[in-house]
């Protein structure tokens, strides 16, 4: 994991430090290169991660707990990007004015990033309990006794998880969350940004909100990771997955029957349905992945490579497919990122919806 966060951290410092005077080729090729360094050692960061869930959770609960925590730490780490860029871009001389000359701003923003993150991970280096140490704390528990294992353990036959069919349901699942909440992450500030565009009030109407609804977004789902970890046994995750699901189709609805216009206020619900549906999906379909670790004594770091990998997949594909969908001149389709929040992300969590059923209905 150290490897990982090492090139994570250069590859990443890397991209905002270079300020090359002329494009050319060989500038090209060096931010190839650093955004290539800075993907591959965030994916072995995260891979190693999450691998180490299922060999230090001896219980479903543990495994529910810790990747609860996880996740909130994530959405802590968006709000608190979030609040630094705030801060440092606010330091400037016109808040409302940011291009090319903000270039050592967003310098500062990646340099107090990328050490924030060094000193947790320091943390995390120097305070991981060992292998002996972990083994007399934790009692080791059966895989058959798990909580919620139903629908996830594979056939006897099967020799290797890639010839499970569990794998790409549980994958599909996954997909699905981390898409729709990169879709509306990406989309609804360009789509507030069209909805200001076409209304009379461009100064202090809607595109006021562009920077405080993703905030309402990451509380959402900062408060929903918290409540996710103390949730009753009852409510499994696949119960968990399936009201997740519900809401986002409630927040994709909601956007295309254009309630926006009439009261700002509902702009904020829906924010919030869309951060806590994408936190409920996101902690539940790890809580499955981790599960199906668990309870076939698969390697952690092979499965969650699957999963992840998927996931990076069908994401890079769908948001190319959809910029390519866009219209030029873009006055052809005023409703263009309104029909992606509505019609794009339904379509992903359907996508969602029939993975779940599928996986609910071998367990029956």
């Amino acid at each position: 994991m150290f490897p990982g966060t090492l090139a994570a951290s250069v590859g990443f410092s890397l991209i905002y430090c270079l300020k090359p005077t002329t494009l050319s080729t060989s500038v090209l090729i060096g931010y190839g290169f650093v955004i290539g360094l800075f993907q591959i050692g965030w994916a072995v960061t995260q891979i190693s991660h999450l691998s180490i869930i299922p060999e230090i959770a001896t219980t479903h609960k543990y495994t529910s707990d810790l990747t609860a925590i996880r996740y909130t730490a994530t959405v802590c780490c968006s709000i608190a990007v979030y609040l630094i860029t705030l801060f440092v871009l606010k330091n400037g001389n016109d808040v409302n004015d940011i291009g090319p000359g903000d270039f050592y701003k967003f310098k500062e923003i990646a340099l107090i990033i990328t050490l924030m993150g060094l000193f947790s991970s320091l943390l995390f280096y120097c305070g991981t309990f060992s292998k002996e140490e972990r083994n007399k704390e934790y009692e080791s528990i059966p895989a058959s006794e798990s909580e919620d294992s139903s629908g996830l353990v594979a056939n006897e036959d099967v020799t290797h998880f890639l010839k499970s069919s569990i794998i790409y349901k549980v994958s599909l699942m996954y997909m699905a969350s981390r898409l729709f909440t990169t879709l509306t992450l990406i989309y609804i500030p360009l789509y507030l940004d069209e909805k200001g565009a076409g209304s009379e009030d461009t100064g202090d109407g809607i595109r006021r909100t562009i920077a405080s609804v993703p905030l309402v977004c990451f509380v959402a789902s900062f408060l929903t990771s918290i409540i996710l970890k103390f949730r009753i046994r009852r409510c499994g995750d696949k119960v968990v997955y399936l009201s997740g699901i519900i809401l986002a189709l409630i927040g994709s609805v909601w956007i295309k029957m254009g309630f926006l216009f009439r009261s700002g206020s509902q702009l904020y619900v829906i924010a919030s349905l869309i951060g806590v549906s994408g936190s409920a999906t996101m902690v539940s379909s790890l809580c499955l992945t981790a599960e199906f670790v668990k309870v076939n004594g698969y390697g952690g770091a092979s499965v969650y490579s699957t999963v992840t990998f998927t996931d990076k997949l069908i994401t890079g594909g769908v948001v190319l497919l959809v910029q390519n969908l866009q219209c030029t001149p873009k006055d052809l389709c005023p409703h263009f990122y309104e029909d992606v929040l509505s019609y794009v992300c339904a379509i992903v969590t359907l996508i969602g919806l029939a993975s779940l059923a599928t996986l609910h209905c071998r367990s029956n």
